[in-house]
């Protein structure tokens, strides 16, 4: 009999329980805490998270355990030594290495998660005696499980044409966001106090449609237009911090969640992007830009208020000369726009 299988039918629960990438990665650390430490005196586990900029893989620290208690990685978690890391996804299997560290023998092994020869996670863990075919049946056996249930959170939750997070996605988001603000979580002060650089830790809403695109696809067609919708969607990814959420909100309008950062860097960051489209050369255009419009998240907001807010800083960018950012808060202040009348009972989803 197999001694593990009732802790492993509850971890699967536990896994595919949440909707949420973060609470998922903390689910499969946990699970393997859970499973592994009785085997071992010492025990480290990290996961990290795949993903492709611009063609090249790049990996970040997503949750980690140094013993039973399980981390989520934040800002300022240390990233270990991602060497091993990258070599095991380019092989595209698992690699295992004794290392003498402190006067020990350390039994690494890494195992690269891909599904469809696309790289979505790395797992990485450190013992103190090696790893008989039985666990590494075991901890493949919830890799796969893993890999398998974030396929198809992935799928439900992007844009089939961008790949960027969807409509749906983004209301869940906001909805989450809205509701921490009504009451700001411990973790969430910690990680305010933590982040010196993001000034308040405030978060924005960002919304942006791309310029007379209707132009483009009267005359080059909806195919080139749908290429130049990718092209945007791979500078966003490249301009955007990884802790910030993107979203093709319909057509060619897009969303940004931009978290945790002052007023400053919210506006350098929608310049820059501003910026960026604009300095891009598209086949067969001379020129592509944007209109954005940003506001800054308020606790007590609904759905419809602060959208509403970054939709009317929009809709000024789109009929005072286009190719511009518009901030809702200072145009208000510079009385170039009414405030929004607050009304917490209407609902935007």
């Amino acid at each position: 009999a197999f001694p593990f299988m009732p802790k492993v039918l509850k971890h699967a629960e536990a896994i595919t329980r949440h909707r949420d990438h973060a609470r998922v990665d903390i689910a499969l650390v946990t699970s393997l805490v859970d499973l592994l430490k009785p085997q071992f005196k010492h025990l480290s586990i990290r996961l990290f998270r795949a993903h492709k900029e611009w063609q090249q893989v790049q990996v970040e620290l997503t949750a980690w355990s140094l013993g039973k208690k399980v981390e989520l990685a934040e800002e300022n978690t240390p990233m270990p030594q991602t060497d091993a890391v990258y070599k095991a996804l380019e092989l595209e299997v698992v690699h295992a290495e004794a290392i003498q560290e402190k006067g020990r023998t350390v039994h690494y092994c890494w195992f690269p998660i891909l599904h469809d020869k696309i790289p979505l996670a790395c797992l990485e863990i450190a013992g103190d005696a090696p790893f008989d075919l039985q666990l590494l049946d075991l901890i493949q056996g919830m890799l796969a499980l893993y890999r398998n249930y974030l396929s198809l959170l992935h799928y439900s939750q992007v844009d089939t044409l961008t790949r960027l997070l969807n409509r749906k996605t983004f209301e869940d988001s906001l909805q989450k966001l809205l509701a921490s603000h009504e009451g700001a979580s411990p973790r969430r002060a910690q990680m305010e106090r933590r982040d010196e650089a993001a000034a308040k830790g405030e978060d924005w809403l960002a919304i942006f449609d791309i310029d007379h695109f209707k132009k483009v696809n009267d005359r080059l067609g909806h195919l080139f237009g749908d290429e130049v919708l990718l092209l945007m969607a791979d500078m966003m990814r490249k301009v955007f911090r990884r802790r910030d959420k993107l979203f093709r909100f319909g057509g060619e309008e897009f969303v940004v969640l931009v978290r945790h950062t002052s007023e400053e860097n919210a506006l350098k960051i929608m310049e820059r992007f501003r910026q960026t489209v604009a300095a891009h050369r598209f086949p067969q255009l001379d020129r592509v830009t944007v209109s954005l419009g940003i506001t800054r998240i308020r606790p007590g907001d609904s759905p419809t208020t602060v959208l509403g807010r970054a939709d009317e800083a929009l809709y000024y960018a789109k009929h005072h000369g286009r190719n511009q950012v518009r901030y809702y808060e200072a145009l208000v202040k510079e009385g170039l726009q009414q405030p929004a009348q607050t009304n917490t009972e209407a609902e935007l989803f």
